[in-house]
């Protein structure tokens, strides 16, 4: 069958599983372009990307763990998935993905993400840059891929990404990316990166609001803001209205003490090239004081935002912009090996990077409160558990 989801009559267990695979995440896939050649098309498109999904999600790190893990449930997915030539090698794994074409995944992949959130309330998109550092190759000259990715910290979801081409850096990719989302009634969060005229315009051109980092990349600007919170400072905040918070946290043998003053604009002296920021409102800084066993430090940060000068909102928007470190970076490292993959051939370092995104969103809509590790490893070892994880792809999701 063109589809690969296997044979017409199936028993009823086997039916089940094969509609549930109709009905999945999978069913955005099927008009996928194949770009092969036809002498070379031994396995069905959609057998090759279904069968890499399925062993991504059960612990498969690689293209030789993909065929390893195909090949222990080969019994298993025969009876649902078109395998006219048994498992493909890793070899076909590789060129498969390293072929397709990366926009036509992706595209694929927000037309399911739209499909999940257009019911969904998305108050919070956190946009960053993680870099695969084993795609790195000094002797073919390959620069390590970088990945930006939109993520939303209510609802544990990756909405989009774009890769970052070698010349260039996430200020060209950011653009790019914010043209896939829906930005209308979003705040949108970026690091220092993102204070770009151009990226703060077009996020509120898209109706939403914007809370982003400075550092010396808006030189003038961020000392312009250091210097004013300084003077204010040192006279006491006479005759200045401000809002304040401030968030204490202990462990580790470590304290911290937040405390976030924002402050409008509008009685502040004129900032560097004030008027351009497209919705400006409110400056923020945030002074962190670690205190640990030995030594205390203390760190200035300063951000501008286009919301109203509350404190204590821009506190839990700017906390919350870290969870795409705590809750997709460090899950795609540790949980699924993404920085140590040294996989490079064509797109396939792009296109597998996707998938494991695609990994992550499904294993985080599956309700049981298991780490993502142990979701995995359960996968591997529980087809039905696994068939579960794909069915939640249909399902709505409940905040995070």
């Amino acid at each position: 069958m063109a589809s690969g989801f296997g044979p017409l009559v199936l028993p009823p267990k086997q039916a089940q599983e094969a509609r549930i695979l109709r009905k999945s995440v999978l069913q955005h896939f099927q008009d996928l372009p194949d770009p092969r050649l036809d002498r070379t098309k031994h396995h069905p498109l959609m057998s090759v990307i279904t069968i890499a999904l399925l062993e991504i999600l059960s612990g498969a790190d690689g293209f030789v763990g993909i065929e390893a893990y195909g090949k222990g449930k080969q019994s298993w997915l025969e009876t649902f998935i078109d395998l006219p030539n048994g498992i493909p090698s890793h070899d076909t794994f590789g060129r498969v993905f390293g072929a397709l074409c990366p926009e036509a995944l992706e595209e694929r992949f927000l037309s399911w993400i739209t499909s999940i959130t257009e019911n969904l309330q998305i108050n919070l998109i956190h946009i960053d840059g993680k870099t695969t550092r084993g795609s790195y190759d000094r002797e073919k000259k390959l620069k390590a891929l970088h990945t930006v990715s939109a993520w939303s910290s209510e609802h544990g979801l990756v909405l989009a990404q774009q890769k970052v081409e070698g010349k260039t850096n996430e200020i060209k990719a950011v653009p790019l990316i914010l043209k896939l989302l829906n930005l209308n009634g979003a705040v949108i969060t970026l690091d220092a990166m993102g204070t770009q005229l151009d990226i703060v315009h077009q996020i509120k051109a898209g109706g939403g609001d914007y809370v982003i980092g400075l550092k010396g990349n808006q030189g003038k600007l961020n000392q312009g803001i250091r210097d004013w919170f300084q003077a204010a400072e040192t006279q006491g905040w006479r005759g200045i209205s401000f809002s304040a918070d401030e968030t204490i946290n202990g462990g580790h043998h470590r304290i911290e003490r937040r405390q976030v003053i924002a402050v409008a604009i509008d009685p502040l002296p004129p900032l560097h090239r004030q008027s351009q920021w497209s919705g400006l409102t409110t400056v923020i800084r945030i002074r962190s004081t670690r205190q640990l066993w030995n030594k205390t430090t203390q760190e200035d940060r300063f951000y501008i935002s286009s919301l109203l000068p509350e404190a204590a909102r821009h506190n839990r928007v700017i906390r919350s912009h870290w969870s795409v470190e705590n809750s997709l970076h460090w899950v795609l490292d540790v949980t699924f090996n993404e920085d140590s993959s040294r996989i490079r051939q064509g797109h396939a370092a792009q296109n597998l990077n996707l998938v494991r995104r695609l990994s992550v969103n499904l294993l985080k809509r599956e309700p049981s409160k298991a780490s993502l590790k142990m979701k995995r490893y359960k996968a591997g070892l529980d087809n039905d558990f696994l068939m579960k994880i794909l069915a939640a792809s249909t399902h709505e999701v409940s905040a995070h």
